[in-house]
């Protein structure tokens, strides 16, 4: 079914062969436990911390 929906603020054109999605989505963070910098959800560190930890593990 051709047509624009709209859902908070995510707009959705379809079309018979096509649909695109342009709008703004909430993405949820987290903060790194070491040094307090904002990282996706899901994760405890950032890459910077955790290659730091992985060097002193070589060690």
């Amino acid at each position: 079914m051709p047509g624009i929906h709209r859902e908070g603020l995510m707009f959705k054109w379809s079309s018979k062969n096509y649909e695109i999605i342009i709008g703004f989505k909430r993405v949820e963070h987290n903060i790194c436990s070491k040094c307090g910098k904002r990282i996706p959800s899901g994760n405890t560190i950032c890459n910077d911390c955790f290659e730091k930890e992985k060097e002193i593990s070589k060690k």
